[in-house]
């Protein structure tokens, strides 16, 4: 038997599951601040209209950046749910 109680390797077991959850939302969080405007994913897939690049699909959804409501907003399939472009509203003169 291990010399480390059993509680202590359950607390561990718990932590380390923690940390590998957030690790998998901060690199899906990184790959969507990292995406092109619509320009830069039109002149990357050389198309003249957004479409998917995976599946050719012309219906998007779109989600907030960091929540529901966020102006910022991330264009992704309807269908096969590829992420696309991300949708950064103009800067407001204040």
């Amino acid at each position: 038997m291990s010399s480390v109680p059993l509680p202590i390797l359950f607390i561990m077991a718990v932590f380390f599951t923690f940390w590998l959850i957030l690790r998998k939302f901060h690199r899906l969080e990184q790959k969507k601040r990292a995406l092109p405007d619509l320009a830069g994913y039109l002149d990357a897939n050389k198309q003249a209209e957004a479409r998917c690049s995976a599946c050719d699909c012309t219906e998007f959804k779109d989600e907030g950046l960091s929540h529901g409501k966020d102006a910022r907003r991330i264009i992704s399939c309807a269908r096969c749910n590829t992420l696309l472009y991300r949708f950064d509203p103009p800067e407001q003169p204040g």
